[in-house]
Order: C-alpha cells, then structure tokens, then sequence
C-alpha cells in the first residue's frame, strides 16, 4: 500500500466496525484494539485492519464489513450519524466526520434523489485517489448506516456490478483490476421504521439553563438532537413552526439569539459527557458539533479556564 503523510487519520469508530464486521463474518482479527482509545487511529492501522480481512476472504467481503455498525448501535458517533433519520442527513454526517477528523478522503454526491444517491469518493485536494480497498470500504459502511437509519433494500452497485448487500469475488475483483471503485449508485427503500429519533440528548434536561423559558428549552433541545448538524435558523424556525422574523424575535425578547443558544448548548453538552462518560475527548467534540478537537480546547480553555482533559480530571466522579 502507497506510503502516505503522518498527519493522514482515519475514525477510530469505523475501524472498531471494521473489526466487529470481521468477527460477524468469522474473520480473525488483528490485534490493534488497544489502539483504537481516541477518536481517530492512523490511516495505515485502518489499511492494516482491511489488509488482514482481504487476505482472508478477498475483496468482496470488504462491502460486507461495515454491518459491524449494527452491533454498535449505541456508541456516540454511530447515534450522531442516525440521529437523522434519512439518506441525505446521513451523507451530511458522514461528511462532517470525514472534516473533523481532517481526513484527506472525502465523499460528494454527484446526484440526490428521495431513493438513490450517486457517490464519489475522492481525495479532498486532487491528491493521491484513495486505495480500491477504502473505496470499497467506505461503500460498505455508508450502506450499514442507510440501512441504521431506517431504510431498507439497501442496494450498492458500480458499473452494473453489485458491491453490496450481495457482492460475487470475481465481479468485484474485476472492479478492482480495472479501477472502477470509486463512484456507487446507492440505492433505497423508504423509512421502514417510523420511530422518533434515536435520542443522543438524553442529558440535555439535566443541563440545560434553569433560567431559560420553555420556548428557549425547546429550541435548544432542537438543536441538540440534529447534532453533530449546526442546522440553520430557517431549518430551526420551520421546525418549531415558526417564521424566521417570529423565531428570532422571541429569542431576543429573552436576550437570546440562535447562535448563542448553538454555543450554550454544544458547550454544555460536552461538559456532560466530559464528566459523566468515559468516550474519548476528540469523539465528544465530533459527537457535539465543534469542528475539531483543538475547537473543543478553545472552547473550554475560554470559559473555563482548563482545557477538556483537565476539566474531567478535575471534576469526573469517576
């Protein structure tokens, strides 16, 4: 595999995927658990991961490999990436993940549909394109996390050749040899399961400003549970059923604005999980919409005085 620049990372929770997928399929695993402690692993750990799975079981097996998601359903970065219940809230996830963890990989879609989405995966800057492996990786888990967000007949294809859910080796193996990896045409059913949104707030309630009306609640409870989207005051207001002038207005009646309720709740948000869990530092600053970790630093060295790592050796109960 190319060799690539020290600073190239990949999420520490799609490799702890990789490897659940693995042992799903009766795999053996490569013994890289105990790095997988922060929110991002060095881009060759993952290769390492997907290396091991094709000298196994080929390439067809790499697609197959993201449904280690669905045993995992309860980590924090697998409920940001569900949180929103549909096809294009997910893609918007995954690229704001592929931004906080500065990969150099990225995915855009060429063509958007209630039911299909035609997606490349490329490098961010023209670079080195991204290896057939990760190409088929990737496909792999953005299928697993259409289907967690409740869609099904999950279907991946490229060049008419199937990737997923039922890839044929020597299909996929010609895929790889004439380099045709890097573009899928994702195909889906409608919502299969109609529940509320799986809730990454649950802490929300007990953090929340005691001084703040119910209206100001509400619209930071919004706001959380559409992390880790900074969703837009039009999108806020519409779903509160409100205009934006009314939305606005009655915020600032109370010395509010959107922006600083997004700040207030971000801010107290990560101060929860912070003291109440042990996920990793840089994962709670994903999971709580900063836009990278040194974001998350600025922020509580600001308000706080410490930086995170201090604030939760100083405060954790743990």
């Amino acid at each position: 595999m190319n060799a690539r620049k020290a600073e190239d990372f990949a999420s520490a929770a799609m490799v702890r995927a990789l490897l659940q997928g693995m042992a799903n399929l009766g795999l053996r695993l490569p013994e890289v658990a105990e790095k997988l402690t922060q929110a991002t692993v060095p881009l060759d750990l993952k290769r390492a991961v997907v290396q091991a799975a094709v000298e196994q079981a080929g390439f067809a097996v790499l697609p197959l490999l993201g449904r280690g998601l669905h045993d995992l359903a309860m980590e924090p970065t697998h409920l940001a990436l569900t949180a929103g219940r549909s096809a294009t809230s997910m893609l918007v996830r995954w690229q704001r993940l592929e931004r906080y963890i500065h990969s150099e990989h990225r995915i855009q879609w060429l063509l958007l549909t209630p039911t299909s989405a035609k997606v490349s995966h490329t490098h961010k800057d023209k670079g080195p394109a991204p290896l057939a492996v990760e190409d088929l990786v990737v496909c792999g888990v953005l299928c697993a996390l259409l289907e967690a967000n409740g869609l099904y007949s999950v279907r991946a294809t490229v060049a008419d050749i199937e990737l997923y859910p039922n890839p044929d080796s020597n299909q996929v193996l010609q895929c790889v040899q004439q380099g045709q990896t890097d573009t899928w045409l994702l195909t889906w059913q409608g919502i299969q399961d109609k529940r509320d949104n799986l809730d990454l707030t649950v802490s929300w309630a007990q953090v929340a400003p005691s001084t703040w009306s119910r209206f100001a609640f509400a619209v930071g409870d919004h706001v959380a549970r559409c992390f880790p989207e900074l969703v837009s005051v039009d999108v806020a207001a519409s779903a509160l059923e409100m205009s934006r002038r009314t939305f606005q207005r009655t915020l600032a009646a109370e010395n509010l604005s959107y922006q600083k309720i997004q700040y207030e709740v971000r801010f107290r948000l990560a101060g929860c999980y912070l003291l109440e869990s042990d996920i990793p530092i840089a994962e709670i600053g994903f999971v709580c919409a900063y836009s990278d970790q040194a974001h998350l630093t600025r922020d509580f060295n600001r308000r706080v005085g410490v930086t995170p790592a201090r604030y939760r050796d100083l405060f954790s109960a743990a």
